[in-house]
């Protein structure tokens, strides 16, 4: 009886265990392609293609590479004069002011000048009779009928007589204060109508075209360095840099600096430069003609060497090279790479030796 109530279950449970044995052994199927299929997955992922680094590429230049030593001094005129009376008196007239540009020989002051011109007027006539009466003497003395001292004494009146005239006209010249040289008058320090006396500073004056620079180089710097060579001055506010001409070399070593005095001279400036500028001067010391050169960029240092990355057939090829001078942005290399070598110049930073590479700019024929 209670076989025949449990009989439906038991034909249930029958036929229900095959069912979870299939689906046991499907579920482990399953989980077994699903393990093999993850590993299929890191499997190929670890063994991907690696995207190569794109770069830029330039061929070395051949060009001059020159060595400078930088110094900086201050323009200082060709000449610099203190200009004084060389008499006393009133000023009278006044004909230039401060920075006025004046010829040699202009006259800049007048000295009231009266007494002045009155004992150069005495002299002169005193000169005059001297001259008539030794002229006189002189004939008499041929013909013998006047005494040997007699005309003696005339001849000494008529040499001092012009002796006195040459006094009296210097001191008459002096009451005019003349330029000396061709320039600009920087100050002047007296008014007019003032009482100046012998001595007295009236002007200051500087002869500013050309304007030298003097720079002291180390002997062991002083190079090429030589007369009519081009130096590249920069001064603040000037926007270009201006050239200027080495014009003196001294020929001796300063025995307490060990330098040697090198003088520029700048003959052409705008107007806005002025003596006392303060001027950074580079000048060239040595010379390296067609040589090779590279952007600096391109140089890495690490651990004190240096190196570039080259390609060749789409790999980074690390070289490396010994430096010579810097030009602006490029830099000398004496030895390393040939003039045919491609110079990896942007996505260097980030190579290893041998990795792929892809140019995507070339700038072989831009100048380089």
């Amino acid at each position: 009886m209670i076989l025949n109530k449990l009989s439906p279950y038991i034909f249930l449970l029958f036929f229900s265990m095959p069912l979870l044995l299939i689906t046991s052994c499907s579920g482990e199927k399953d989980s077994s392609a699903q393990t093999k299929s993850g590993q299929w997955k890191q499997k190929s992922k670890g063994k991907g293609f690696t995207k190569p680094t794109p770069i830029s590429i330039i061929l070395p230049k051949r060009d001059t590479a020159s060595s400078y030593y930088t110094t900086t001094t201050a323009l200082e005129p060709k000449s610099d004069a203190k200009i004084n009376a060389r008499s006393s008196g009133v000023v009278r007239q006044l004909f230039h002011e401060e920075g006025d540009d004046v010829e040699r020989g202009t006259v800049l002051l007048q000295l009231e000048d009266d007494d002045q011109k009155l004992r150069a007027l005495q002299a002169k006539q005193k000169l005059i009779s001297a001259e008539k009466e030794y002229r006189r003497l002189s004939k008499m003395r041929k013909a013998g009928v006047v005494p040997a001292n007699e005309y003696d004494s005339a001849e000494i009146a008529f040499q001092t007589a012009k002796t006195d005239k040459a006094i009296a006209d210097l001191a008459l010249s002096h009451t005019k204060i003349s330029a000396p040289f061709k320039g600009r008058v920087v100050t002047r320090n007296i008014d007019l109508g003032a009482y100046v006396t012998q001595g007295e500073l009236l002007f200051r004056m500087m002869a500013i075209k050309p304007l030298l620079l003097r720079v002291y180089l180390p002997a062991s710097r002083i190079g090429i360095v030589a007369i009519d060579d081009s130096v590249e001055l920069t001064i603040d506010n000037v926007s270009q840099p201006l050239i200027g001409i080495v014009d003196l070399v001294s020929p001796i070593v300063d025995p307490n600096t060990g330098t040697i005095k090198v003088t520029i001279r700048l003959d052409e400036y705008p107007m806005q430069v002025r003596p006392g500028d303060f001027t950074e001067v580079k000048v060239i010391t040595a010379k390296h003609l067609n040589t090779l050169l590279i952007p600096t960029v391109a140089v890495i240092e690490e651990r004190e060497r240096r190196f570039v990355f080259l390609e060749k057939d789409g790999q980074a090829q690390r070289q490396d090279v010994q430096l010579g001078f810097v030009v602006d942005s490029y830099t000398e290399i004496t030895s390393g790479i040939e003039e045919s070598d491609r110079v990896i110049v942007k996505g260097q930073r980030n190579l290893n030796d041998g990795v792929s590479v892809v140019v995507i700019d070339d700038s072989r024929d831009k100048g380089s």
